[in-house]
């Protein structure tokens, strides 16, 4: 993941580095109704103006409801348990961010909420988040520095005990401070380029440090640091960690255009307008999202009118029904993604230790059969994909994997074979006693489960027992604790590449599956630090390729975003890092 992120330039002084980073987001594609994929520019944000986002004025409305896959499951999206895109869906129009992501991937000041993000010396890099005065949650209290300071505390590594799923850039703040409750100052130890990409969505949202303080007894969030008393930092880390678990609107606060209203879990969650927002209201009255696990019944759903708006996975069948209700008023979009399907090799597993085996598992994993049977159907022109850290829309993008991963089963045997591996009777390599088995895990998707198929017969080929670990909980509950031989999911390539650290760096927030390289390491964090465009691209270029050359995880291909709603809804369009409710505040819904 690193799931997920956006920030922007304004009329505000920003770094050079940073502002030329945003020619590396190339804009998505578009789609419209009919067959075919990406007809269309993706819409700008109504709100969009100079660099800078507001919240338009539109015509109120009934409430909506929308549906995807899996559930909103947490208000704390930052915590290592709990990241995930379905809660970003929800969270865009709940917690506010210092800066907004359009939907051709512009990056744009939250000028709802903030005054301006300014670079104010290079030497040392020092930038100062300038926020807007009378912002308020939606229990009152102010939204300001206070709130800033408790994401840094949480991802600067300075203080024992957090568990965020990221901390990309904040360990790189030397010193820390609120000038006034206004000001947020960070003075970077190393500069970092993609410092825009910072107190953003999905990179440590900006959750209330007032409700933290009143639970724990800490008076200052401000006050804390590493040599307050153990219990004091042992009462805020636990609560950061846990405390927004479940559903409290008293502690799940909103600072965005909607506030959580209701939640059944593992079913749906509920959105209300926020009466304390101070921009403009959002249009519809409210924003049900219920989740739906297979993509036919969520298209069949959106047939029946019992959803307005349906985000399946990438799903063939789903797409010729959706793609069948013109005539019921039904648009269809399918769009160029922003996110990855792919598999991580764990290394606690003695087989993946083993690199020999990551090889021949690479080797035999047939990557364009998966895409020619599962993903063409969507998107035509799909291909697998080449880098783990580049996209193919991105400056920057390199083939680093068609001469490793190449779905050559006679090339696998080789390679195993000059291992010491030894096929038994039963066609299955073993060396040592260890025989050549192992589970791919991932959640109960239709098109995983194809996938999944596809590989045990591919594989199979090269003396390897695939099987299949189908757990609809897997995301939830066990990805984030390493529970798996090889993990089949995907990631979301933000519009700041910096967010790769987490993942591949050795002890990272997302680094699940145990991969650690010093080299890697290095080559990560020169990358970061790099605020010259071209060098910054070209190290995270190197970083891809030890990384390939090490092997601890295999891409498969972008997936395409699908996206279907009713005609009675104007400016519905899937952002590739958040998702359709991105600007949700700017629907226009028609009738009852």
């Amino acid at each position: 993941m690193t799931r997920i992120t956006g920030r922007g330039r304004s009329r505000w002084m920003l770094a050079a580095a940073a502002a030329a980073l945003l020619a590396l987001v190339a804009a998505c594609g578009g789609g419209g109704g009919g067959d075919n994929f990406g007809s269309t520019s993706a819409p700008t944000a109504k709100g969009s103006q100079n660099g800078v986002y507001h919240a338009p004025q539109v015509q109120a409305g009934p409430g909506v409801t929308f549906t995807a896959d899996t559930a909103y499951t947490a208000y704390n999206n930052d915590a290592a348990d709990a990241n995930s895109l379905y809660n970003t869906y929800v969270l865009t129009q709940v917690l506010s961010t210092a800066t907004w992501v359009d939907a051709n991937g512009q990056v744009l000041v939250n000028g709802d909420v903030m005054d301006g993000i300014v670079q104010t010396s290079t030497n040392p890099q020092t930038v100062q988040w300038r926020i807007k005065p009378g912002v308020t949650w939606s229990d009152g209290q102010p939204w300001n520095c206070k709130d800033f300071y408790l994401a840094y505390l949480v991802g600067s590594g300075k203080i024992p005990g957090f568990t965020p799923a990221g901390t990309n850039g904040y360990d790189q703040i030397g010193q820390a401070q609120c000038l006034n409750d206004q000001t947020f100052q960070a003075t970077f130890a190393k500069p970092y380029a993609d410092y825009m990409g910072l107190f953003g969505q999905g990179n440590l949202d900006l959750l209330p440090a007032h409700v933290l303080e009143a639970k724990t007894g800490v008076p200052d969030i401000r006050q804390i640091t590493p040599q307050s008393p153990p219990a004091q930092i042992a009462a805020i880390t636990n609560f950061w960690n846990k405390g927004w678990n479940g559903f409290d609107k008293s502690v799940d606060l909103s600072s965005g255009p909607y506030q959580l209203d209701s939640w059944v879990q593992d079913q749906s969650v509920k959105l209300t307008r926020n009466p304390a927002w101070k921009g403009n209201p959002g249009g519809p009255e409210s924003i049900t999202y219920r989740n739906i696990a297979d993509a036919t019944a969520e298209a069949q759903a959106l047939q029946n009118n019992e959803v307005q708006v349906a985000a399946p996975q990438v799903d063939v069948n789903a797409a010729n029904l959706l793609r069948g209700l013109a005539a019921q008023g039904v648009k269809f979009q399918a769009t160029t993604g922003s996110t990855y399907e792919h598999l991580d090799m764990n290394f606690k597993n003695p087989l993946f230790a083993d690199k020999a085996v990551r090889q021949a598992f690479a080797q035999c994993v047939n990557r364009q059969e998966i895409v020619d049977k599962l993903v063409r159907g969507v998107q035509p022109d799909a291909a697998p994909l080449q880098s783990l850290i580049y996209l193919p829309n991105q400056q920057g993008y390199q083939d680093t994997y068609s001469q490793i991963a190449t779905g050559n089963a006679a090339q696998s045997n080789q390679t195993l074979t000059q291992d010491g591996w030894v096929k038994g009777p039963d066609g299955i390599y073993t060396k040592n006693g260890q025989r050549l088995q192992f589970r791919i895990s991932h959640t109960n998707v239709p098109r995983r489960v194809q996938t999944v198929q596809l590989i045990q017969a591919e594989c199979q080929q090269a003396g390897m027992q695939v099987v299949d670990d189908n757990d609809p909980n897997f995301l939830d509950q066990r990805v984030s604790q390493g529970d798996y031989d090889v993990a089949l999911f995907g990631w979301i390539n933000d519009p700041f590449i910096s967010s790769h650290q987490s993942i591949y760096k050795t002890g990272g927030g997302q680094n699940w599956q145990g991969y650690s390289d010093p080299k890697v390491d290095q080559m990560m964090d020169q990358a970061v630090s790099n605020l010259d465009p071209n060098g910054f691209r070209q190290t995270w270029q190197d970083v891809d390729r030890a990384i390939a050359a090490d092997l601890p995880s295999i891409p498969l291909f972008v997936q395409p975003n699908m996206v279907g709603y009713t005609d009675r809804i104007d400016n519905v369009y899937y952002q590739p890092n958040f998702g359709p409710l991105y600007n949700a505040n700017e629907w226009v819904v028609q009738g009852g």
